[in-house]
């Protein structure tokens, strides 16, 4: 008797043609389908971490490049004493979701890379990660001391210096969207 099976591995299938099998060789062939049908689920599970990874860094850059890019540009050319509160506002909020985002972030990265160890783009994924660890670097030694000053400030209690604590946070914040831009190329070519 001939027998046509059709196996995946991986992202390849391929038709096997097999002639004449007895008992044990079907039992064979039940058990590669079985194997190969798990090696899919895993393929889909490992998919779906990676477009949750990309998208979830995603949102991230374009949140901080809109801040540095756009709602700063905004606030700094309001009139009188709104745009220094509205940074204030924007400090205490964003101060309070993005630990939470960046943490997130590099976690996900980091199961990424342990499950997709020997994937091609692995050193890609490794790489995103280690700069990711350098933004959070970035953010608690230079970013979150100036945040955490800027965030209860008013026209009545601000320091004298107030415009160049804020010109100082601008420049680091471009030098860190610079860091997670590139984590973020490194991760959507990875996948």
């Amino acid at each position: 008797m001939v027998i046509a099976a059709r196996v995946e591995r991986g992202r390849h299938s391929q038709l096997i043609y097999l002639a004449s099998l007895d008992k044990r060789a079907l039992l064979d062939l039940a058990l590669l389908c079985q194997v190969s049908a798990l090696d899919f689920g895993v393929v889909v599970v490992l998919n779906a971490l990676e477009v949750f990874t990309v998208v979830v860094v995603g949102v991230m850059v374009g949140v901080e490049f809109a801040v540095a890019f756009v709602l700063n540009r905004i606030l700094d050319g309001l009139p009188d004493d709104s745009g220094q509160l509205g940074r204030a506002h924007g400090g205490r909020m964003l101060g309070a979701v993005m630990p939470v985002w960046y943490i997130g972030s590099l976690v996900l990265v980091a199961v990424w890379a342990v499950t997709g160890w020997r994937d091609p783009g692995a050193g890609l994924v490794v790489t995103a990660g280690a700069l990711l660890v350098l933004s959070v670097i970035m953010s608690i030694l230079l970013l979150v001391p100036i945040n955490n000053r800027s965030k209860t400030w008013t026209p009545e209690n601000r320091p004298a210096d107030w415009k160049q604590q804020i010109n100082r946070w601008d420049r680091f914040h471009y030098g860190r969207v610079a860091v997670i831009i590139a984590a973020f190329a490194l991760l959507a070519a990875a996948h």
